[in-house]
């Protein structure tokens, strides 16, 4: 039985003790000058979304090289793999890699050589997710066209960043294109912004939403009666990729208890587990599954189980 993750960013899965060798490598002094480096990447307290979003500053510098992208993406399947996966999407912003002696292109290659090792090792398969930065009007329409250009090497397109203000339909030429090409769409929705964000994303394309818990302000929650957008991704069962670690983390809810995944499936809406941040969230498959599990949900696996059927990966 295929068990599948869907929403995981690559720069935010890194294993502590590689990103400590990958610093000593390349002498990367902040890494260096920390007595403790899970503690130095662990934003469980983060004071803000900023803070929380600080630490890609020092994964990022890690992933400027064939071989750390090789390895980097090779052992967050390998970890997928000992959690059970066997189906794995990870997404990354490609140009955050490119400089002098990479180009987008190799970016790409690198990630899915060290995917493929895994397969043939493990036989888990693994799929790239490209993803534009929002924020970045320019990084997105030049990902979108990375992505046409590579989309016999990737499984899909993405926008991530800061989601208030950045709406996916200021990106609408981009998705019309992507459309155009067959590639298939995932947006951050619903997190830090609201419901009509998420409106928003099904208007562009969006055959899954990341995240996309902030649904939950679209129902009626004494009577039950629903809204328009949470009623079309019910009746569509469009997924929403949760992430409940990393919803707490980002200060979106101040408890596991205060999460709405379990009134989420209560009500009809189709949810997929998943990771987000391994690293920053200093977290698992495994500990996510135990996090729903003391939420009162039941049969945590068949959620994994139901993301394999809409992966991008089939």
């Amino acid at each position: 039985m295929h068990k599948a993750i869907l929403h995981d960013h690559l720069d935010g899965g890194l294993r502590p003790s590689t990103a400590f060798e990958l610093a000593k490598v390349l002498n990367y002094s902040p890494l260096l000058e920390t007595d403790d480096i899970e503690s130095f990447f662990d934003r469980s307290d983060s004071s803000s979304l900023d803070d929380y979003l600080e630490a890609f500053i020092h994964t990022i510098a890690l992933m400027q090289t064939e071989e750390n992208l090789e390895r980097i993406s090779y052992e967050a399947a390998e970890d997928m793999h000992k959690n059970g996966i066997t189906m794995y999407e990870s997404r990354y912003a490609p140009f955050y890699s490119v400089n002098e002696t990479l180009s987008p292109t190799k970016v790409i290659n690198s990630i899915n050589a060290g995917f493929n090792m895994a397969e043939n090792e493990y036989g888990i398969k693994s799929g790239l997710i490209l993803c534009g930065m929002r924020h970045d009007f320019k990084n997105v329409d030049l990902v979108a066209e990375l992505a046409i250009e590579n989309k016999e090497k990737i499984i899909g397109f993405d926008i991530a960043g800061p989601e208030y203000d950045f709406m996916p339909s200021l990106f609408k030429s981009s998705f019309q294109k992507i459309k155009e090409s067959g590639i298939n769409i995932t947006i951050h929705a619903g997190e830090g912004d609201g419901v009509h964000s998420i409106k928003d994303a099904l208007s562009n394309g969006a055959q899954r939403i990341g995240h996309g818990v902030r649904i939950i302000e679209d129902v009626n929650l004494k009577t039950g009666q629903l809204g328009d957008t949470s009623k079309e991704l019910i009746d569509k069962q469009i997924p929403l990729e949760v992430c409940i670690t990393s919803n707490v983390h980002t200060n979106m809810y101040k408890s596991f208890n205060e999460h709405p995944i379990k009134d989420l499936i209560d009500m009809g809406f189709n949810i997929s587990l998943n990771t987000d941040n391994r690293l920053m969230s200093n977290t698992t498959v495994s500990k996510e599954m135990q996090i729903a599990e003391s939420l009162g949900i039941t049969n945590v696996e068949q959620l994994l189980i139901n993301s394999a059927s809409y992966s991008f990966l089939n």
